[in-house]
């Protein structure tokens, strides 16, 4: 079967989309409110429309808005169709596709690694896929979409995706953004070779979509992890670079014993992991209690957090740990986790 595709939005996404889709000579037809944006041939005139004459439809669209779109769309889907979205983060697009859509209409989470200036440049096509256990079907034709776009696919989880960005793409745009801010660049007579990658970046920042980077810093869950990570080693290394210079000028400034330093710094290093893994946890159980509500499920739940307590009990007692003292360690976690789970999202308000 010939899938017909139907795009919604047509930004700068939506618009390169629908070239590709032109060259690999698949038929599709694209809805926007701003109509006139459309040319005239790929037009539907309504959300409905386009529903009605597409095998695929793909949300083109700012994660702000894919709630409101998947609700509109909803009424007018069948069980034989399939819904994409191409955002840029995962882990929110996700869950609104599965408590949009469920189980009765297939869906897939997707990440395509590409826009108008890399096609433009030739890159080579990357998408990331998220693997769907309600959909495994949906899953195939999605990545039989974007082989037929030229694209190498790979799949992954939206968490490990989400991940991934904010340890790349996240940290990318804050650091360009940084060098614009910071004013590095400007009013140079010349500078090194050393330099040039620095200034690569900042032009990226000016130039290449600026708008996404509030996005990327706001949707992505890990992104803030990411940043403060960066932060505190940029601060370390400001510290340290202090610290010798003390030492090198002779001014008597105290140092840490050999061995001692590279301890400490191996403790703050454990301790961000710590800290990763607790907002990695925190997001579960947001997801759990997401879950619950719909089911009509208690939340919290005190008699599964005692048996988990019991069980952590059981495994500290394994390592050789203290475990009056992780009881209370466990007890915080709790605490943390679930503290964060009952603060109201975002897009709610």
């Amino acid at each position: 079967m010939k899938e017909t595709i139907g795009v919604l939005g047509y930004g700068r996404f939506g618009r390169a989309l629908s070239g590709l889709l032109s060259e690999a000579s698949l038929p599709h037809r694209v809805f926007d409110p701003r109509l006139d944006e459309v040319p005239p041939k790929l037009q539907a005139g309504s959300l409905e429309e386009l529903a009605s004459r597409s095998s695929i439809l793909v949300l083109a669209m700012p994660v702000s808005g894919m709630r409101a779109a998947l609700k509109e769309l909803r009424p007018h889907l069948t069980p034989e169709q399939l819904v994409i979205d191409v955002g840029s983060v995962k882990v929110r697009p996700v869950h609104m596709l599965a408590s949009v859509l469920g189980r009765d209409i297939p869906w897939v989470g997707t990440h395509p690694l590409f826009g108008p200036a890399s096609l433009a440049r030739g890159d080579v096509r990357r998408t990331v896929v998220c693997p769907n256990p309600l959909h495994p079907e949906a899953v195939r034709r999605t990545r039989e979409l974007f082989e037929k776009l030229g694209c190498s696919v790979t799949e992954m989880s939206p968490e490990a995706h989400d991940v991934l960005m904010a340890r790349t793409h996240v940290l990318t745009f804050f650091l360009a953004h940084g060098l614009v801010k910071a004013g590095v660049g400007k009013d140079l007579p010349f500078a090194p070779p050393s330099f040039h990658p620095v200034a690569r970046l900042e032009e990226y920042a000016r130039t290449e979509v600026p708008h996404l980077f509030a996005v990327v810093q706001a949707e992505n869950p890990y992104a803030r992890e990411a940043r403060v990570g960066l932060l505190e080693a940029l601060t370390q290394l400001h510290e340290g670079l202090d610290l010798a210079s003390e030492s090198a000028r002779g001014t008597g400034a105290e140092t840490a014993p050999p061995g001692l330093k590279d301890v400490r710094e191996r403790i703050d290093t454990v301790d961000r992991e710590l800290v990763a893994l607790l907002a990695r946890r925190a997001q579960l159980v947001k997801d759990a209690a997401r879950v619950k509500s719909e089911h009509g499920l208690p939340f919290p739940d005190p008699e599964r957090e005692s048996s988990m307590l019991d069980a952590r009990r059981e495994w500290a007692s394994r390592a050789g740990l203290n475990t009056r003292a992780l009881d209370d360690v466990f007890r915080a976690v709790l605490r943390v986790t679930r503290d964060s789970a009952l603060e109201p999202d975002e897009e709610a308000g």
